[in-house]
């Protein structure tokens, strides 16, 4: 099976305080980069799957996001949506960091 991965540079991991969030767009897509305290890093659309509002304008707690609009939260593991009125889940890309830099996955 054929790998389709597209590993972007995207930020550098002192771009974003632990437990915090940024926007970062690659193309005409925007990406919401979380890092936590364990310094682990994960990539969602940056858009709620309920209203359109940037997730990353949203607050951050633990391994959370609330969206800024209508409150709904999501997991930033896995993109679940956690609370109405959002229902469906973000997408999630794969991250890694090497030397300090943030990679996503945009593939």
């Amino acid at each position: 099976m054929p790998d389709n991965s597209r590993w972007i540079k995207a930020l550098n991991l002192t771009d974003i305080v632990p437990n915090d969030v940024k926007r970062w767009d690659y193309g005409s897509r925007s990406f919401a980069i979380f890092r936590t305290a364990e310094d682990r890093c994960y990539a969602t659309d940056d858009i709620c799957t309920h209203e359109y509002a940037h997730i990353s304008d949203g607050f951050v707690m633990n391994h959370t996001i609330e969206c800024p609009r209508h409150a709904s939260s999501f997991d930033i593991r896995t993109g679940e949506a956690l609370n109405p009125p959002a229902c469906i889940n973000l997408k999630t890309y794969a991250t890694k960091i090497e030397d300090g830099v943030i990679y996503v996955d945009v593939g």
